[in-house]
């Protein structure tokens, strides 16, 4: 029964991750997307998982490994980001939706599904609001 939990998160976080890339329209950034929501899921679920199975003697804390996500997306996101030869910032909404795509990964790592949800549908509602007002702005 863990195991298909276990799966079942796996694929809605491939899925969330290719729809959250797709919004960029390069033709890379699905898959990377992809395996970054799927890799933060991945690292959230062994961080709950593994304290679950190992019967230690001391209090441990499954937060530990997961938050390491964070850490690790600052360096990946800071490869987006690029000054170009204009003088103009380059990658930072890309650089800011990795980071967000990685913590709605833990978000479904850790099956809290109404939160995820809400979490997706505000972002979804944020990038239309945040479309619409640059549009007007040129």
């Amino acid at each position: 029964m863990i195991i298909n939990s276990i799966l079942l998160r796996l694929i809605i976080s491939a899925i969330v991750g290719l729809a959250i890339g797709l919004i960029f329209k390069h033709k890379d950034y699905p898959r990377v997307f992809a395996l970054i929501c799927v890799g933060a899921a991945l690292v959230t679920i062994v961080s709950i998982e593994f304290f679950r199975f190992t019967y230690l003697p001391w209090h441990s804390d499954p937060g530990r490994i997961a938050a390491q996500i964070i850490s690790a997306l600052g360096f990946i996101g800071a490869g987006f980001i690029w000054i170009s030869e204009k003088k103009e910032i380059i990658g930072l909404a890309h650089s800011a939706a990795l980071w967000y795509t990685a913590i709605i990964g833990m978000f479904i790592g850790t099956g809290l599904s109404t939160v995820t949800v809400a979490v997706l549908t505000f972002v979804a509602m944020l990038y239309i609001v945040g479309t619409t007002i640059i549009r007007k702005m040129k």
